[in-house]
């Protein structure tokens, strides 16, 4: 008698064990996230994992990341290639007190597999490198253009090239970087390959207003001239199919990229759009762009003013497409963020914040093309989502941020004024779930699986 018990009881304990084990293994890793929490100007990191349809994030600080004063410095934007992330560091005293880059080692890995390759996450993140003192001209703006991340040097009057590859090969921090002079102030860049650059000058008014300087690298360093737009405060660059794109005060320029920097500026054709003007008769302008295949997309506008534009790069001459947005007087569009689904649906995702009422905050699902025939003059308001609220504050601080994940199925959205990240479908656009992280979780970046 006491053996059938003991043995009833031996095979309920294995049978638990078995269950635990079972659930334990249906549980794994979709992605690893990394988001900047603005109140402490910390890179935070997690593994986020799905266990049947339960799905937890193990948040973790990045212990060997430099610490920096909450007051004086701040994380700016951040860029993914290979496995690597480039983070900038700004501070409040215009680059004398402490900017310049952190390099981190995602523990994101690629395995080859013939014609193709995977990522794996196979260890810890780590600080690879960073550069933090009064000589790195306070970047604001980060850029990643195909291997090369590009780091604007605002008060140096100038920008940083690297490459994952530069990085992990160097040995100090000054090996790992190189520096090229063009542009000023608040300065916005495109590359074109490895062989010219275009920086802009922010200058509203004056001699240098609408000034871009064209910068031979590589190769060609050394080399180089300036040409200019027709209005100044030029904010944004891009380049997109042998084309460079500029926002300055009054719609959107382009020129052709010069890839053997050899121009005569005097013969450079600067071409001009207008996105029309407001309804108290100001130009409308742009301030970044964003791609998506042979499209360069953007917002401008404000109220009922505004609309989701793009440009057909391919084109001889480009044209302009417009899809109205009339938002409230209160909210402002951020840049679209462009993607295609597994399913093949082309969409733009972009985030309608109210800076009165966070409360109020969207993102709007734009069906870029409707009936898939490559061109976007059909794009169209497909949804509305309603999600967690914005914390904007000064200095580009507060502001939601979406991360596509490497799947493609999902994307993770940051909602600052709720310390929370939201897993949104990319099948039917809805939030699966919400998860607390504390802190004021901004800027994403997700790798992996």
């Amino acid at each position: 008698m006491k053996t059938k018990r003991w043995l009833g009881c031996l095979v309920a304990l294995l049978s638990g064990f078995a269950t635990m084990a079972a659930g334990q293994a249906q549980e794994r890793t979709v992605a690893r996230l990394f988001w900047q929490d603005d109140d402490t100007q910390q890179l935070k990191w997690g593994d986020l994992r799905l266990g049947g349809s339960d799905w937890s994030l193990d948040q973790q600080t990045l212990t060997d990341f430099p610490t920096l004063d909450a007051q004086e410095q701040g994380l700016v934007q951040m860029v993914e290639d290979a496995g690597l992330l480039l983070v900038g560091v700004r501070d409040q005293a215009d680059g004398n007190f402490g900017s310049g880059w952190v390099a981190v080692e995602t523990g994101a890995v690629e395995e080859p597999h013939g014609d193709h390759s995977h990522w794996r996450i196979q260890h810890s993140p780590r600080v690879l490198m960073h550069r933090i003192d009064d000589q790195q001209g306070n970047p604001a703006h980060l850029y990643k253009y195909g291997a090369q991340l590009v780091l604007a040097n605002d008060r140096k009057n100038g920008f940083t090239i690297t490459t994952a590859e530069q990085l992990r090969a160097a040995k100090t921090a000054n090996e790992a970087t190189n520096f090229y002079a063009g542009g000023n102030g608040h300065i916005t860049l495109a590359v074109v390959g490895d062989t010219v650059a275009y920086s802009t000058w922010i200058a509203p008014a004056g001699p240098e207003a609408g000034r871009v300087d064209v910068v031979g690298i590589g190769n060609h360093d050394g080399k180089g001239y300036s040409i200019s737009c027709p209005t100044g405060t030029l904010h944004g660059a891009t380049t997109n199919q042998g084309k460079v794109f500029f926002a300055p005060a009054d719609g959107v320029c382009w020129v052709v990229a010069d890839r053997t920097v050899d121009a005569d500026p005097a013969s450079v054709e600067v071409h001009t759009i207008s996105l029309g003007t407001d309804t108290e008769g100001k130009p409308l302008r742009t301030g970044a762009f964003a791609n998506f295949r042979e499209h360069v997309l953007f917002v401008s506008g404000k109220g009922n003013d505004a609309k989701l534009c793009s440009l057909n790069a391919a084109k001889a001459e480009p044209t302009l497409h417009e899809l109205p947005l009339p938002i409230g007087e209160t909210t402002s569009l951020t840049t679209p963020i462009p993607l295609r689904t597994r399913s093949g649906k082309r969409v733009a995702l972009i985030f309608n914040e109210d800076r009165e009422a966070a409360e109020n905050d969207q993102l709007l699902v734009i069906d870029l093309d409707p009936n898939s025939d490559g061109d976007l003059s059909d794009a169209k308001l497909w949804k509305t989502v309603a999600i967690g609220r914005n914390q904007i504050a000064p200095g580009h601080k507060g502001h939601h941020d979406l991360a596509v994940l490497p799947n493609a199925r999902f994307a993770v959205l940051s909602n600052p004024g709720d310390a929370t990240l939201s897993l949104l479908s990319l099948s039917d656009f809805e939030i699966v779930t919400t998860l607390n992280v504390g802190g004021n979780p901004g800027r994403l970046i997700a790798v992996g699986e």
